[in-house]
């Protein structure tokens, strides 16, 4: 089968840099939420318009909005609605199937060696205003069914309406074919004797949502307490949110009893587009398996552009004036909130504090190698990454998007070739002068494709380099660093 490929998106070329060396302290916080947004919304759902792009939409009233003007004409699928998410929601793949949007398999049974078998997840986003929202996917083309429509063709979403973060939910069905304009009051759940909620947020039977008093000003709206889905950890197969971790590979994990394995959203998008195009019979070359090639494709490119610590919009590491440390604040004013934003007044200085995203980025820029040894063979190894790091420990970054650069290395006694310029992670930390960096790639070992990974470590006055294969954890190239003939450099801004 043949794989597709696909860019990340570029680093800012306009950034200013603070050169450091690697062994120094690095300044690097990561991203949850947009720039700026405006005030809370008021209780009542009444979006008031117009909200026509994804830039304008910051609740479940102006996204409603935003997929009636845009679906107005013609014919569309779900796919078309990714054009109305806020800028800067992060993403998480979860393979869960104890919920509303339950992943799957595709096969199901991985007993046909002939075609691929493709995982399927939901796809959760985070995207902070004030107020946080919280809209879901599910690239699964079956089940999940609600109110007679498909969870691959309905947009799950919650709001958030208080400081801890309880919310509001809706249902937004969006068949395929010409779009019916919805009403966002209908499209809410409300309170009902059975206590599940209108839409079925609450139902206790299958692990749904608390229920939670309605507000005063809106008392026949069912609020719902967040589910971490990060509790059930063994099913994250990718995310890029701050502070967050998925499984790691190539080994599966237990997900509720079934194998899943680390892939990111561009992986899944290749599965189901390699299956549809190439493998003969395929449970997803149908017509709702195409939806979901559109729809992947969709939330990969609102990745790569618009999501999570891009270089279109990076919050900065400062903001307005604020009064109340801790809590929740409007970027845009500084105000309090009193409704989770996804930035907090935070302390800047001596009596000075400002309203600041939860987790902010930075550029960064790291390069150099040099020459190494082990048991005599020596391998010259070269290393130069760029991109925007996300972190919520200033001495650490987990970057798994948007990375570019390149590796190469040559192990001088095996005549081995390496050269990789597609990164799927990189992780750094640092204590005092010590650092650790490891990263995964895509590259090619004497002209063959393979999967690579690297880990360098400074310890005291040692540092070492080493280039495996990621499959077979064959060591490729690398060693024990020769003093005076190898170097690091760490380029951050803003400082």
């Amino acid at each position: 089968m043949t794989q597709r490929r696909r860019s990340g998106t570029a680093a800012s070329t306009s950034r200013t840099r603070l050169v450091t060396e690697l062994f120094g302290a690095l300044a690097v916080l990561f991203l949850m939420g947009p720039v700026c947004g405006p005030p809370a919304p008021p209780p009542s759902c009444d979006p008031g318009g117009p909200a026509t792009t994804g830039d304008q939409v910051h609740d479940i009233c102006t996204y409603v909005e935003c997929v009636n003007h845009n679906l107005a004409a013609g014919s569309h699928t779900i796919a078309d609605t990714v054009a109305c998410l806020p800028k800067n929601c992060c993403i998480t793949l979860t393979m869960s199937d104890t919920s509303a949007q339950k992943g799957c398999f595709s096969p199901e049974d991985d007993d046909n060696p002939d075609i691929s078998r493709c995982q399927l997840p939901r796809v959760l986003l985070t995207c902070p205003g004030p107020p946080l929202l919280m809209p879901s996917y599910l690239l699964c083309p079956t089940g999940s069914e609600s109110e007679g429509h498909l969870g691959s063709n309905r947009v799950e979403i919650g709001q958030a309406v208080d400081e801890p973060g309880n919310m509001r939910m809706a249902d937004i069905p969006i068949e395929p074919g010409p779009h019916a304009p919805l009403d966002p009051n209908a499209v809410m759940s409300k309170v009902n004797p059975s206590g599940s909620g209108t839409k079925g947020c609450n139902d206790s039977s299958i692990g749904c949502h608390e229920v939670q008093p309605p507000l005063a000003s809106a008392p026949n709206e069912q609020l719902s307490q967040p589910i971490d889905s990060f509790a059930k950890a063994n099913c994250i197969i990718d995310t890029d949110c701050c502070g967050h971790s998925a499984i790691e590979g190539p080994a599966p994990s237990d997900c509720n009893n079934r194998a899943v394995t680390a892939q990111t959203l561009e992986q899944v998008c290749n599965c189901i587009g390699d299956a549809i195009d190439s493998d003969t019979g395929h449970p997803l070359d149908t017509d709702q398996g195409r939806i979901m090639r559109s729809l992947c494709d969709a939330l990969e490119t609102y990745q790569n552009e618009r999501g999570a610590c891009t270089a279109e919009s990076c919050p900065p590491a400062t903001g307005p004036a604020c009064l109340e440390p801790g809590a929740s604040c409007d970027p845009a004013t500084g105000a309090i909130t009193g409704v989770l934003a996804g930035y907090k007044c935070q302390a800047v200085g001596d009596d000075d504090y400002q309203c600041i995203a939860d987790c902010p980025c930075r550029n960064y820029d790291w390069s150099g190698g040099g020459k190494f040894l082990v048991s005599g063979a020596v391998s010259m190894v070269r290393i130069a990454l760029s991109g925007l790091a996300p972190s919520s420990d200033a001495a650490s970054f987990d970057a798994s998007h948007g990375i570019t650069g390149e590796l190469s290395a040559f192990e001088y006694a095996s005549h081995t070739l390496i050269h990789a310029v597609s990164f799927s992670s990189f992780t750094m930390t640092t204590s005092g002068a010590d650092f650790s960096a490891t990263g995964k790639a895509s590259g090619t070992v004497n002209g063959s494709f393979a999967h690579l990974e690297f880990a360098v470590d400074k310890t005291g006055a040692v540092t070492t380099f080493e280039v495996r294969d990621a499959d077979t954890s064959t060591f490729l190239a690398g060693g024990t660093g020769e003093a005076d003939r190898y170097g690091f450099t760490l380029t951050v801004s803003p400082p």
